[in-house]
């Protein structure tokens, strides 16, 4: 029964959680596809794939079809490194695409900046092409530099866990959090942006505090953080530039509004929470939409 703030907030983060019949779909259908391309191609002998991304992080949200799972799909560098270059680039993409259209010819499959995406019931799969080295880094395909590009999803992964673990186990449901108040919008947020201004605004917390004054504050900074350019915090790329692609529907000025506008609504409910618990949850509810609790 949600009749207080903060057991309105951990029945919040519990309903965020994938369920169990959710990890055993992705289990399934990882082992699967990665069988698939084995039949065919050589892979990594100790390490034939790995999950990465949000999934791997437990960063991903219950809504399985508004996010992705990724796996990088690691292939034996000797016996495939005529790829290793800038044409092998396409031609590992279209490989992979070609066997997993023909093992999956009902399911729609595309190549994607680094991946093919494959479309299916209740989630999307994007599998990556992937070779591994001794230092533990990867490299993985990238049509838009047309190079094999170096990725660390294992010190991503790191950060975020050190960062949970100085929260006492806070700071991951924080971020799905976050990305359940995104998902109430058409036009989101990209969910790696999300977690690297997250990381960056909570890299140096030592312990936690209540889910809904952290959040408060969180919210306050978006609108600064929306504004400057924001960078991956292993690779330092750039997280941010999509906001400025109109082509695709961005706009930066309507996502700072738009935080602009959440900050406020945390502020108000955070003002509430202590004389007028019902009031306040239903103002979160306001904020974070379906899968925050209604009070009683």
């Amino acid at each position: 029964m949600a009749t207080t703030v903060t057991s309105s907030f951990k029945e919040f983060s519990s309903n965020l959680n994938i369920s169990d019949r959710q990890e055993s779909l992705v289990s399934t259908c990882r082992n699967n596809v990665v069988s698939k391309i084995g039949n065919s191609l050589q892979l990594h002998s100790s390490q034939p794939s790995k999950l990465i991304g949000s999934y791997d992080r437990d960063t991903i949200t219950r809504c399985l079809i508004e996010g992705d799972v990724d796996v990088m799909v690691v292939l034996h560098y000797g016996k495939n490194k005529d790829w290793d270059n800038e044409e092998g680039v396409s031609k590992a993409l279209n490989k992979f695409k070609e066997i997993l259209k023909e093992s999956y010819p009902k399911t729609e499959c595309n190549i994607d900046r680094n991946c093919i995406t494959m479309k299916l019931s209740e989630f999307r799969l994007d599998v990556v092409p992937a070779f591994r080295f001794n230092d533990g880094t990867y490299t993985i395909p990238d049509t838009y530099r047309k190079k094999w590009l170096s990725t660390d999803p294992v010190s991503f992964s790191s950060e975020v866990t050190r960062i949970n673990k100085n929260m006492d186990g806070t700071f991951i449901p924080l971020i799905k959090m976050v990305k359940g108040w995104n998902r109430t919008f058409n036009k989101k947020l990209r969910g790696f942006h999300i977690e690297c201004m997250m990381i960056h605004h909570y890299k140096n917390y030592k312990e936690s505090y209540s889910y809904q004054s952290t959040l408060r504050v969180f919210f306050s900074k978006l609108p600064s953080y929306l504004g400057r350019a924001m960078y991956d915090p292993i690779t330092g790329d750039r997280a941010d530039l999509y906001l400025d692609n109109e082509s695709l529907g961005y706009n930066r000025e309507h996502f700072i509004k738009r935080a602009t506008k959440a900050s406020e609504s945390a502020e108000e409910a955070f003002q509430d929470s202590d004389k007028y618990p019902s009031i306040a949850i239903g103002e979160w509810k306001a904020l974070f939409g379906e899968f925050f609790p209604t009070y009683g």
